[in-house]
């Protein structure tokens, strides 16, 4: 029966993740944490807009706390809110505007799009950045990967060791879905060890790229 438990809780816990974040995607959700305590169960909502959540959408909070206490049939769940790093830095809330660009401008505007948020991005100070966007684009399945000059990106071994952080988004759109998937590796002195100079050139790092990189493939999309 433990095996079991666990899945629902899982399974709760995901509830409550999607939930949350369509309740206050507009605010730009970076991550949604769930703990269990002996108090009861504490959420904690990560965003670049701690402040706006608190002021402009207090009564949602509540509402939220309420609502979701009814559905597992608990004692309301405690929510917080915690501000989170610089949004060009974080992959979800990157992954989250550039689908709500494609949605907006229309899918054949992803090339500016992706252009757009890489310069974002880098200026922000990170040391690489990769953007893959698939799915139906064009009149067919397509697969696109984004990376600028100059761009850090380990690919191998322990990749968080190296600053990699990443998010998916899944686009719906009438003629189809479209994957999107923001691979950022946030700015660090020294990245795995190895020093970074500011022409952003890595020494010693073998998965390291100082190519544009733009591939179509008829494959799967990126979600």
């Amino acid at each position: 029966m433990l095996p079991k438990k666990i899945v629902a809780n899982r399974v709760n816990d995901e509830t409550a993740r999607e939930y949350l974040f369509k309740k206050f995607s507009r605010f730009g959700i970076s991550d949604i944490r769930i703990e269990k305590t002996p108090l009861g169960m504490k959420i904690v909502i990560k965003t670049p807009k701690p402040g706006a959540i608190i002021t402009r959408a207090n009564q949602i909070l509540r509402e939220s706390s309420k609502e979701l206490g009814e559905y597992f049939n608990q004692e309301s769940p405690r929510i917080e809110v915690e501000g989170s790093q610089d949004p060009n830095l974080d992959p979800a809330i990157v992954a989250d505007s550039i689908a709500f660009k494609i949605a907006k401008y229309g899918p054949m505007k992803y090339k500016v799009v992706a252009h757009k948020a890489m310069d974002s991005i880098m200026s922000a100070g990170a040391r690489g950045v990769e953007i893959e966007i698939g799915g139906v684009i064009k009149e067919r399945a397509a697969h696109f990967k984004f990376r600028p000059t100059g761009s850090v990106m380990p690919k191998t071994g322990q990749v968080e060791f190296f600053g990699v952080r990443s998010a998916k988004k899944q686009l719906v759109l009438k003629r189809g879905s479209i994957g999107i998937k923001v691979t950022i590796v946030v700015p660090t002195e020294n990245i795995g060890g190895v020093k970074i100079n500011d022409g952003r050139k890595s020494e010693g790092l073998g998965n390291g790229t100082s190519e544009n990189e733009h591939k179509e493939d008829a494959g799967a999309p990126a979600s």
